[in-house]
């Protein structure tokens, strides 16, 4: 028999204390590269990416990534964190730090986060039962952000999170994320709903309703993405989101894509209603 499998415990590296003096925004700003600005930015408005997924967005190699980030890290910029998975390891999570957050709020015009707060933060963050959902949902945009960075005619124009999705949709429906994808002078914006199998079939086909309702209230009329894990949970979800009114009626357009091995850019979206699968840009609004 094997060892037996050790309790994961999230091992967290972040700045342990305020440094002597309070923290210098000043000096940090000024040792900041316009890259690492935009990782901020980035990390501000998403919470938390991997290692990989900073090196996809933003880095020729993964190495370079990572030997940015650890410094980072050291300066107390960047936390990190992940699992504590035996046998084997798990990619380094990555979030805002102290020293990081001061330089948002400086930013902001707010006031200085405290670092009491800050811990706290990071190790809900590391806790999170949604996190593997979080890292999901923002590997798709990163899939596209990283495909555009390398295809030329590509563009993701818009990249919103949950929390900024909110301050549209409101109580009516809770996106996992929107954006605007351009593709040889093809765009399709759309709401995302990435689905990890942990909600039952009608649940998920009821998120329409919400979607039908902010269709009504804002005249918004985003095509409406379900990303799911599987082909057989897509297949079991189709003939449910199908038969839903506001599909019949033409008022929403809907796609869905199953399987990790795809890539959202490609021409793996079947749009309820029509045969066959298209790539994303070339998705259409409902009237079209």
């Amino acid at each position: 028999m094997g060892p037996t499998p050790q309790a994961a415990q999230p091992r967290i590296s972040a700045l342990p204390r305020q440094p002597r003096g309070g923290i210098d925004v000043a000096t940090e700003l000024r040792r900041l590269m316009p890259r690492d600005r935009w990782l901020l930015e980035l990390l501000n408005e998403h919470q938390v990416f991997t290692t990989e997924q900073v090196a996809a967005l933003g880095f020729d190699h993964v190495h370079t990534a990572r030997n940015r980030l650890v410094l980072l890290n050291r300066r107390g910029i960047l936390a990190r964190f992940r699992d504590g998975v035996r046998p084997g390891s798990q990619q380094w999570r990555w979030t805002l730090d102290l020293i990081g957050a001061a330089w948002i709020a400086a930013r902001a015009g707010e006031p200085e986060p405290k670092p009491a707060v800050i811990r706290r933060r990071i190790n809900r963050l590391a806790s999170w039962p949604d996190l593997a959902h979080r890292l999901g949902t923002n590997g798709f945009f990163v899939d596209l952000a990283a495909h555009a960075r390398h295809s030329a005619g590509a563009r993701l124009g818009v990249w919103w999170s949950e929390r900024t999705c909110r301050t549209v949709t409101g109580e009516l429906v809770r996106p996992d994320g929107h954006g605007v994808w351009t593709e040889d002078g093809h765009t399709c914006s759309f709401w995302l709903e990435y689905d990890r199998s942990t909600e039952k079939a009608h649940q998920v086909a009821a998120k329409l309703d919400g979607y039908a309702a902010l269709h009504r209230a804002t005249g918004l009329n985003h095509t409406v993405l379900f990303w799911l894990d599987t082909p057989g949970r897509e297949a079991s979800l189709r003939a449910r989101l199908a038969a839903h009114p506001a599909v019949t009626s033409g008022a929403l357009a809907v796609a869905t894509a199953g399987g990790d091995i795809q890539h959202p850019a490609g021409p793996v979206w079947a749009p309820l209603g029509a045969s066959g699968s298209v790539r994303l840009a070339h998705l259409q609004p409902p009237g079209t």
